[in-house]
């Protein structure tokens, strides 16, 4: 394609969208919505996956001591998890460091145990699995050892978020193709009134010998500048908005204190967003200039 063609292409695609003002607005307004509402889905997905892998990489389990065992039985207990193959690695909490760390999470309320010793409070094991299936056997037998009251079995959140995860997914990938399905019918209906402000010429020039493509690409060029056009719009928009989302959700002193949850930073998600939007905006773009320009061509 020589670059004088080009030209022609690029500088017909701009006039066109001009010619239209308002269908251009509103095709651009659609496609601001449904890239937007995109958006919301990629980044709750990524850090719902981001926490997710935090969370397994914690430990899956704690097994509490009977808080009457003395050192020799909490011995036993310990060689016997020391002994199981499935078992990757533990730590003994001991019955000081429980009481220090409930301090910890405390903080200013801490006072609430002073007057109490460390013997409130058991012996546990903080244990990490080689592999997250034998969760649930490993819990099993645990619970079958003398000496251990009971297993705290932290993977049953992870798996519950994953499943909630997936589904909240899916729904979203449902909305969003159907948003991205209307934005291709709105661009399309754009293109169609200069389509058929220009039909008389588009007849003529394909008299005279013009290609289907040659045609054609002027009009895909306009759609394409309209759904870039709503991606800028679009990843601004969401970029300002997950900015200070993040830079809330970072000052709150309970997040903070608890590392409960945790967002992944603008400068980590941004490159990636901007690629997914700049890839449905040419495909919508072109999509809706193809669908209008099919009954036009046929002369």
């Amino acid at each position: 394609m020589k670059i004088r063609t080009l030209r022609y292409f690029i500088k017909e695609g701009f006039i066109n969208s001009y010619r239209n003002k308002l269908m251009s607005l509103a095709s651009v307004l659609i496609v601001v919505t449904s890239l937007i509402i995109f958006g919301v889905f990629v980044l709750i997905s990524l850090n719902a996956q981001h926490n997710i892998g935090i969370w397994k990489e914690q430990p899956q389990l704690q097994a509490f001591c009977y808080q009457e065992l003395d050192d020799i039985q909490v011995r036993r207990v310990e060689e016997i998890i020391k002994a199981d193959e499935r078992i990757l690695s533990y730590e003994k909490v001991t019955r000081e460091q429980a009481l220090e760390r409930m301090r910890e999470r405390l903080g200013k309320d801490a006072a609430i145990l002073d007057g109490y010793g460390a013997d409130i409070f058991p012996v546990s094991f903080i244990i990490r699995l080689k592999d997250v299936s034998y969760s649930s056997e490993v819990v099993k037998d645990l619970e079958k050892v003398t000496g251990i009251e009971k297993v705290s079995y932290s993977q049953d959140t992870v798996e519950l978020i994953t499943r909630m995860s997936h589904w909240f997914s899916l729904g979203c990938s449902v909305m969003i193709i159907v948003f991205l399905v209307a934005s291709v019918f709105i661009i399309a209906n754009t293109i169609k009134l200069t389509v058929f402000a220009r039909r008389r010429e588009i007849s003529i020039m394909k008299y005279i010998g013009a290609t289907d493509w040659f045609i054609r690409w002027p009009f895909v060029v306009e759609g394409v500048i309209i759904s870039i056009t709503g991606a800028i719009l679009a990843f601004i928009i969401s970029a300002c908005g997950y900015k200070a989302v993040v830079d809330k959700f970072t000052q709150d002193a309970f997040f903070a204190q608890t590392n409960l949850l945790s967002m992944l930073s603008i400068e980590s998600v941004w490159s990636r967003l901007a690629v997914y939007y700049a890839v449905i905006a040419v495909v919508v773009g072109a999509a809706g200039s193809f669908v209008s320009m099919r009954r036009y061509l046929k002369v």
